[in-house]
């Protein structure tokens, strides 16, 4: 396993989801990504153990803007993606939210794919980012 930061992982993950052509693909992506981003610098970090939270308090010290995707990894950064599919989180615009629905199934997989995670102590997460996209699938909203 690859023991990069959520910052080094999702700069990659969008890298080579950067086939998008469309401008507005492009930026909806951007969108998404910033989301995510806001989202686990202040939803998912508050969500750490009393250790994590204590790690990015000392991160912080050092001036960190986004301490999470600074000292936080692959297995933190799955375990934030069913709350970022929960309704709350659920971006307003139509096909923005579509694209963070895909977003945060593929970024399930592809942290499988890649092996920055193990399939087996990760699995629970995967199979509740799974359910939260379905359930937002079928959100009212959409």
């Amino acid at each position: 396993m690859d023991p990069v930061n959520a910052d080094t992982i999702l700069r990659r993950f969008f890298a080579v989801s950067g086939h998008v052509q469309h401008p507005e693909s492009l930026l909806r992506y951007e969108r998404v990504q910033d989301h995510l981003r806001d989202y686990l610098e202040h939803i998912a970090a508050a969500r750490l153990t009393d250790a994590e939270q204590e790690l990015l308090a000392l991160e912080r010290q050092f001036g960190t803007d986004a301490p999470y995707v600074q000292v936080m990894g692959a297995r933190e950064l799955l375990h934030a993606l069913p709350d970022f599919l929960a309704g709350p989180q659920l971006l307003p615009d139509f096909h923005d939210r579509l694209a963070q629905i895909s977003v945060a199934s593929r970024l399930a997989q592809w942290l499988c794919s890649r092996q920055l995670v193990q399939r087996e102590d990760s699995w629970h997460d995967v199979v509740l980012t799974r359910a939260a996209a379905e359930q937002a699938r079928r959100s009212p909203a959409l």
